[in-house]
Order: C-alpha cells, then sequence, then structure tokens
C-alpha cells in the first residue's frame, strides 16, 4: 500500500519540514515549495501522485500516533469515510478534535468518542477515488474544510480517528495573518459551482 505525503513548504521553514517527514515513515513524501496558497500547491501535489492513498499535510505537522494508525485510517477511508485527527500543540494540550464551522475558532477543543461525525478534517488523508471526485479548490485557507464539505456532497461522511494524531507546532515563517476573505469566496463559489453541475 503506497501512501502520498503531499507537505507544501516555503523558504525558512526547513526544520519544520524536516521534523515533517521524519514522523512519517514509510510515506513517499511529494514536497511542493514556494507555492502561493496551500491550495495551490495540493493541487500541483495531487498531479504528481499515483498513490492509492494520499495524507494532505503542512510542514509544521508532526505524527505522533502509535503503530496501526494508517490502517485505522485506511480501514475508514475504504468505507468510503473520512477520518479526522485528533491535533495536539506542543504543549500536549488539545488544539483540535475535528473541525466545526460554528465552534469557536471552528475547531473542536474536546475529544469526543472514536468515530464521532465532525464537520471537517484539518489535515485530509483520501483514497485516490475519494479525492479525484472531490477536487481541490486553489485557496490558502478552507482547502481542508472544502474536502470533507465537497466529499459529504458525494457521500463521503468525516468522523473522528482516534488512532490517527498529530502535533501542530503553529510555525509562523511566511505565515499569512488571519484568514483572507477571497478564501471564503473561492470556497462558496466553487461549492455553488459544483451543486449547479449536479443539479
Amino acid at each position: 500500500m503506497k501512501v502520498d505525503l503531499i507537505v507544501p513548504t516555503v523558504a525558512g521553514r526547513e526544520e519544520s519540514l524536516e521534523r515533517c517527514l521524519a514522523s512519517f515513515p514509510g510515506f513517499n513524501p511529494i514536497v511542493l515549495r514556494g507555492f502561493q496558497t496551500c491550495g495551490n500547491a495540493w493541487q500541483n501535489g495531487l498531479r504528481r501522485s499515483d498513490a492509492d492513498y494520499v495524507l494532505l499535510c503542512a510542514d509544521d505537522i508532526q505524527c505522533v500516533a502509535e503503530d496501526g494508525w494508517v490502517q485505522a485510517c485506511v480501514e475508514m477511508i475504504d468505507q468510503g469515510k473520512i477520518p479526522a485527527p485528533i491535533v495536539y500543540r506542543p504543549s500536549g494540550a488539545i488544539e483540535s478534535a475535528g473541525g466545526d464551522m460554528n465552534a469557536s475558532g471552528c475547531l473542536i477543543d474536546t475529544i469526543q468518542p472514536d468515530q464521532t461525525p465532525v464537520d471537517f478534517t484539518v489535515m485530509p488523508f483520501v483514497s485516490r477515488e475519494q479525492i479525484e471526485r472531490i477536487g481541490m479548490i486553489p485557496s490558502h485557507m478552507m482547502c481542508d474544510v472544502w474536502v470533507s464539505h465537497r466529499g459529504r456532497q458525494l457521500g463521503y461522511e468525516t468522523y473522528l480517528c482516534h488512532a490517527y494524531e498529530l502535533k501542530h507546532y503553529r510555525e509562523m515563517t511566511g505565515r499569512k495573518p488571519g484568514t483572507d476573505p477571497l478564501d471564503r469566496q473561492i470556497f462558496d463559489h466553487e461549492m455553488q459551482k459544483a451543486t449547479k453541475c449536479e443539479s
């Protein structure tokens, strides 16, 4: 089973990138350097990928999951689900256990039971079949939200996966301040376009 790890990065984040890649042994890394947005980089990485499964990642993420987590995710994916990770801060506090567009910061910060439905995943781990149907938008923020929301339209619900554990270092080098309103416009436009095509 081949899994491609698609990771955008920018200059100045070399140590973060090295830590990220080292934490995903056995994955095939596809590193995208200098793209203007995360979505653009993920689009490019998906075009270069030929694996059965892909993890759309970020360079300030570290995998801290125990052995067997990949199989747990793949089992969910093969059931037509999208797994959402538990994400920790470097301090060990919970940053997110799935997303909720109505929650503060749009993230759920308490752990729910395993396989609880959530609004979106912050680090999409999907099959080739799923992502080819879902597609990717070119925004910087909300491209992770897109995977779950568009996936839901296509019958792929997102569920919390306790085995899938990450740590987020929130590297500030090259980070844009806040959310660009254009990202929301892109998300809404692409969602309307996708819905219209199906009607």
